[in-house]
């Protein structure tokens, strides 16, 4: 499955990037009167924080071949969280009934933090799979 991932070509990796980027730019923007009324638990907004910027910036992990140049994981947790932060202040700026929060703020870099993380998990065993292969030829 891992080497699958690695297959995709890199244009297509950006292009699946940029898509997913465009679609939390719009979801942090859309007013709120535009979402379902879902009774769940308190704070679960902040799990979709997360669960949004995980994937955002594991996409960019995988799109830039971050394995290969480490400095790309630091560009990339940059990115990600300085893109959390202007979402909030464009939240706060529009006056569509978003507002400003440190806690999204919060849940945004927790999500940026640990896709970064299970980026490096997946890259360090496809290595090592790569390594197991090379050794049983």
């Amino acid at each position: 499955m891992i080497s699958l991932l690695y297959s995709i070509p890199q244009w297509l990796r950006i292009t699946l990037s940029l898509v997913y980027l465009t679609i939390v730019a719009f979801l942090s923007l859309l007013p709120p009167k535009d979402f379902p009324d879902i009774p769940l638990f308190p704070g679960a907004d902040k799990v979709v924080h997360t669960c949004m910027y995980l994937g955002l910036t594991w996409l960019a992990c995988w799109s830039m071949h971050a394995e290969v140049k480490r400095v790309w994981y630091y560009l990339i947790i940059l990115f990600s969280i300085s893109w959390g932060v202007v979402m909030e202040i464009f939240q706060y700026i529009m006056h569509m009934g978003r507002s400003f929060d440190l806690y999204d703020i919060a849940g945004n870099s927790l999500g940026t933090l640990i896709g970064v993380l299970i980026y490096i998990l997946m890259a360090h065993f496809k290595k090592r799979i790569d390594i197991g292969r090379a050794v049983n030829q």
